[in-house]
């Protein structure tokens, strides 16, 4: 019934309440009826009786019979008409209890004896027996005694009749119920089905009221509201859909938890970057992401700051489902409802990329910092060691070929070479190195190397070749090659030590995606293409993450004796190649080096003829412009020795003041690149401004790259890179003559 309609409800509220009252009343009446008639009933027989007994008394003081029973049948029927009282029966006595009149004269003769006892009243079921005394009318002698039975009809009648009211009230409540229940179904129940319709289009935007403005008030008003409600809903609807849309398009990871830290939300973005998906997510701790980067200390700040309701933010490390390992920037703050916190919300920015960028441009910097200072420094070196090769072939020439001299002088020309070669890796580590540059076979060059190669690493080690024949070609400097390999080798031989290991050196070809290269080291700006490979492998200690990490730092070393120049100047020459370098390593598990360079567009290996030509004689005037004394005497020396005669000056001011004075004289202007106060490029620029035929030797302790890569297509007339020997710049000198 509860469940049932409005207006039954209400009707069947309404029958019980008054059939609850007319029985309340009913019940009240019956009970008052039940204690007020027989006592009624009894005063009204004691009092018929007495009168009746004051009534036949002369008849009984007499015993005249026959007149006393007559006197009483006629009472009886007179009392028979009575509705609330009528006599059933009587019994008269005289004082020695002998019958003297009697209704019941059969079983009752006159004159027998019938003892009726004191005046009394006594009920049997609906009868009242009243016993009275007859006295003497004059002086109240007991005379005998009248007994009469009146049969109280009127109880049950009042009852039914109270029963029957309480029938009639019942019935007329059910039709005022159902009349009720009727009414309400038209007025209350109906516009509430209608207004059930109506709430149901609550929140759809479709809910229209004004079909409830001719409706009562109460009803209008909260058709009314319910149109508001939707218009609100709608409205909010639309602001979290667009949040939710927000959230589900945003390039940030959102993750969503209770208070407990179970995950109860996750964006497309998280299981993307990832790797697990929502169902996979949702209802586990985001220690499914933990990478392990971070110690407990850093979870326990985290979670202080929390629980006080503050935000936290920082760089975070993950681990993807694959066990790779992502980085983020995070902001985790606590959710608050009525002020408590009832959950946690992360949102995090995948950083991973940005990261190697700038863990690869913070490397960058200090390699070309470091670069910079090497390149200085071989620079400066180069200057030196121009002077010294110079006078040493100077000396050289003019000796006799018994002086024993002649040995030191060679011994000095040895060690300024070894002094050039190694400011052309210092060069190549700043990449502003020299390269002789040629197709090269790697196979060869390793096959040619292998002599080398075996006495270079521990008699312990077992060296294995994988070497692919044949092998494209690439375009690199023989000996920066020669060096990468023999630092390789070096560095595998002393990763496995003096235990027993195998170093395995492998040559090969693949083709290198952009994202292989990008994931490589070297040169940022690689094209996706046919690369030939290098590899070195041992069986060594390995690197763990950290100090791979670190290798290409300059200075940074784990030998003892090492000075920390060998991967960094490798990596430089790689650069230089236009290569990358890739590392496979693990503690204890050894280290694999790849050098990928890439592939030569001419596949022909071109040998040179290294025979010196003789030096030719010139004439003439010729002016060097260097700010170092040293050269510019060895220079003179050099070109006096060709039969030039010589003007020097020491900086690109005094060379051009030079020039101007005897510019028809001079033939050929040897010019250093990097000078105070006036720089070798804008000391030529204002000797073309001068005379725009003037023949202009070029010469730096750079590469000719370098060095020449802002003159071109100015009229700069030839380049020569120090030291260099009185060989090289006569043909220098020649080329640009005969040219």
């Amino acid at each position: 019934m509860l469940n049932g309609r409005l207006s039954t409800q209400v009707g069947a509220v309404f029958f019980v309440s008054i059939a609850l009252l007319v029985s309340m009343m009913s019940w009240l009446q019956y009970r008052s009826l039940t204690e007020e008639l027989p006592a009624q009933i009894e005063h009204e027989a004691q009092q018929h009786t007495e009168i009746i007994s004051e009534s036949i008394a002369n008849n009984v003081l007499y015993k005249k019979s026959f007149p006393l029973w007559n006197q009483m049948k006629k009472t009886m029927e007179r009392f028979n008409s009575d509705p609330l009282i009528q006599m059933d029966s009587f019994a008269v006595v005289d004082e020695h209890n002998r019958v003297l009149a009697h209704s019941d004269t059969l079983n009752h003769p006159l004159l027998s004896s019938l003892k009726l006892g004191e005046a009394q009243l006594a009920w049997n079921e609906n009868t009242l027996t009243v016993v009275t005394p007859v006295l003497h009318p004059l002086n109240s002698r007991y005379l005998g005694s009248l007994a009469i039975s009146f049969e109280a009809s009127a109880i049950e009648y009042k009852l039914d009749q109270a029963r029957d009211e309480f029938l009639l009230f019942l019935l007329l409540a059910f039709v005022l119920s159902s009349i009720l229940a009727l009414g309400i179904r038209q007025r209350v129940a109906q516009p509430l089905k209608e207004l059930k319709a109506l709430s149901s289009l609550v929140g759809t935007g479709g809910l229209d009221s004004s079909a409830f403005h001719a409706k009562p008030k109460e009803l209008r008003e909260l058709a009314d509201s319910m149109q508001a409600s939707d218009d609100a809903i709608v409205g909010k609807s639309r602001e979290i859909k667009q949040l939710a849309t927000v959230i589900e398009q945003a390039d940030e990871l959102v993750i969503l938890t209770d208070l407990d830290g179970i995950i109860q939300y996750v964006n497309p973005t998280f299981e993307r970057i990832s790797g697990f998906s929502s169902q996979e997510a949702i209802g586990k701790t985001p220690n499914i992401v933990k990478s392990g980067e971070h110690d407990q200390g850093y979870y326990t700040r985290m979670w202080d700051a929390l629980l006080e309701g503050k935000a936290w933010r920082d760089d975070f490390k993950n681990r993807r489902k694959d066990g790779s390992i992502y980085q983020v920037t995070q902001t985790i703050f606590p959710i608050k409802s009525d002020d408590v916190i009832v959950g946690f919300a992360a949102v995090q920015r995948d950083v991973t990329q940005t990261r190697l960028v700038e863990e690869k441009l913070h490397h960058t910097d200090r390699v070309e910092s470091l670069g910079v200072l090497a390149g200085g420094i071989a620079h400066d070196f180069n200057n030196l060691l121009t002077a010294i090769l110079g006078n040493s072939a100077l000396a050289l020439k003019k000796l006799d070929q018994t002086s024993p001299a002649i040995s030191h002088i060679e011994s000095i020309e040895a060690a300024s070479h070894s002094a050039a070669d190694l400011c052309r890796q210092m060069l190549a580590y700043s990449g502003k190195g020299k390269f002789i540059v040629k197709p090269v076979n790697l196979t060869t060059l390793v096959e040619q190397m292998s002599k080398l190669i075996e006495v270079s690493i521990a008699k312990s080690v077992v060296m294995k070749y994988q070497l692919l024949e044949p092998l494209p070609m690439v375009d690199a400097d023989v000996a920066q090659i020669q060096q990468i390999v023999l630092n390789l080798m070096t560095n595998a031989s002393e990763a496995i030590g003096e235990n027993s290991g195998i170093i395995t050196l492998a040559t090969g070809v693949m083709h290198a995606e952009s994202r292989y290269l990008y994931g490589s080291i070297g040169d940022d700006h690689l094209d996706e293409g046919r690369y030939v490979y290098l590899e070195v492998s041992d069986t060594g200690c390995g690197m763990d993450a950290e100090t791979q990490k670190k290798i290409f730092d300059p200075f940074f070393t784990t030998k003892f004796t090492g000075r920390g120049l060998g991967m960094s100047a490798m990596l430089g020459i790689v650069k230089g190649h236009k290569g990358a370098m890739r590392i496979y390593s693990e503690k204890g598990q050894g280290t694999t080096i790849r050098v990928l360079l890439p592939e030569s567009a001419n596949q022909k290996w071109l040998e040179k003829d290294d025979v010196s030509t003789p030096v030719l004689q010139h004439s003439g005037l010729a002016l060097v412009i260097d700010d170092e004394e040293s050269v510019r005497e060895v220079a003179e020396a050099m070109l006096e020795d060709m039969g030039y005669q010589v003007l020097k000056a020491c900086d690109g001011i005094e060379g051009l003041a030079a020039y101007r004075e005897r510019c028809d004289e001079i033939g050929i202007v040897l010019l250093d690149m990097t000078m105070p106060r006036m720089n070798g490029e804008e000391c030529f620029r204002q000797l073309r401004q001068i005379d725009p035929d003037v023949c202009v030797l070029l010469s730096s302790g750079y590469n000719e790259q370098e060095a020449t890569s802002r003159f071109a297509g100015k009229g700069l007339a030839g380049f020569i890179q120090k030291p260099y020997t009185p060989q090289q710049l006569s043909e220098k000198i020649d080329a640009i003559k005969t040219g």
